[in-house]
């Protein structure tokens, strides 16, 4: 039996902290939004407090896939590259949605803009590697 890379699972580890820090969002953003958001542009808290419905199941979605992909990483389950992809699908769709059919270029701005493309590259470099491990036999 051949020993994980250690690597492997710093990888995975990272992958689990960064989702369930997008998790953390999500709930402390739906339970207490005022709170949470204090110090954001008050035109990001009034779009993320008013999001439609749709776009917050969207978001929810997107967050439990990205914490189901992580966590079946570091179990090194073959399952781990769809889920992390389908979040990062589902992530850039929210991100395209935000800009084009809500309000979100203005609400964001230049700033924010950066950190959505950012996130979304991260949890692509996730799949990535978890299509990585797959192939190196990593996972089951």
């Amino acid at each position: 039996m051949t020993r994980t890379p250690i690597v492997f699972w710093a990888v995975a580890a990272l992958a689990l902290i960064f989702n369930l820090f997008s998790l953390y969002d999500l709930v402390m953003t739906s339970v207490d939004p005022i709170a949470h958001l204090q110090g954001y542009p008050q035109p990001l808290v009034e779009f993320l407090i008013t999001l439609p419905e749709w776009r917050r199941i969207l978001w929810t979605t997107t967050v439990f896939l990205g914490v189901i992909g992580a966590v079946t990483l570091l179990l090194r389950r073959g399952i781990a590259e769809r889920a992390l992809w389908a979040a990062t699908g589902l992530l850039a769709l929210a991100v395209v949605v935000d800009y084009t059919m809500l309000d979100g270029a203005r609400v964001y701005g230049d700033a924010g803009s950066v950190v959505n493309v950012l996130v979304v590259v991260i949890e692509a470099g996730f799949a990535l590697y978890a299509g990585r491990a797959r192939r190196q036999g990593l996972l089951r």
